[in-house]
C-alpha cells in the first residue's frame, strides 16, 4: 500500500516541528532561581517586559514562595495574564487559594482569565464560587465558568453545568 502525502501537510508538520525544537531550548536555559525572578517582580525599577518574562519563567521554576507575588499581579491589567501563566503550573496548593481569592478582586476580562486558570488547575474547591459566577451578566464570564467547570470534570461540576 502506498501512502500519499500532500506537500502542504508535510510543510505544516515541518513548521510545527521546527517551532517546537526552537522553543524548547528557551525554557531549558532558565538560569535565574525562583528568588531572583521574584525580586524582579518586586522591583520598582523592572519594566513591564522584564516582569512579564519573569512570570513566564516562574511557570517553570516557580514554587510556593512565588505565589503571593504572582497573586498581587492578578489585578494588574497589563500583567494579570502573565501572572496566571506563572501560577497555573505551580505545584503549591496556595496557587489555588490565590486564584480563588482573586475572583472577588477582578472583573470582566481579568475575571474570565482567572476563571480559566482555575479550570486549567482543575480546582474543585472553586466550584461553589464558580456556581455563583454562572449567574453573571457578562457573557465572557459565564463562558469561562462553563469551560472551567468542564475542565474540572467532576460530578459536582457537571451538576452545576446542568443547572446553567
Amino acid at each position: 500500500m502506498r501512502v500519499r502525502y500532500s506537500t502542504s501537510l508535510v510543510a505544516a508538520w515541518m513548521l510545527a516541528a521546527t517551532a517546537f525544537l526552537n522553543a524548547a531550548p528557551a525554557f531549558a536555559q532558565i538560569t535565574e532561581s525562583s528568588d531572583e525572578l521574584i525580586a524582579i517582580l518586586q522591583s520598582a525599577d523592572a519594566d513591564l517586559h522584564a516582569k512579564a518574562v519573569a512570570c513566564k519563567k516562574l511557570a517553570v521554576v516557580g514554587d510556593a514562595k512565588a505565589v503571593p507575588v504572582l497573586a498581587e499581579l492578578l489585578t494588574d491589567p497589563k500583567l494579570s495574564h502573565y501572572a496566571r501563566f506563572g501560577l497555573e503550573p505551580n505545584p503549591s496548593p496556595a496557587a489555588d487559594e490565590a486564584l480563588r481569592a482573586a475572583l472577588d478582586k477582578v472583573e470582566g476580562r481579568l475575571l474570565a482569565g482567572v476563571i480559566n486558570s482555575i479550570g486549567v488547575r482543575k480546582d474543585a474547591g472553586a466550584i461553589d464560587k464558580l456556581k455563583e459566577l454562572s449567574a453573571s451578566d457578562d457573557p465572557q464570564v459565564v463562558s469561562a465558568v462553563a469551560h472551567a467547570l468542564g475542565q474540572i470534570a467532576s460530578v459536582e461540576s457537571a451538576n452545576v453545568l446542568k443547572e446553567m
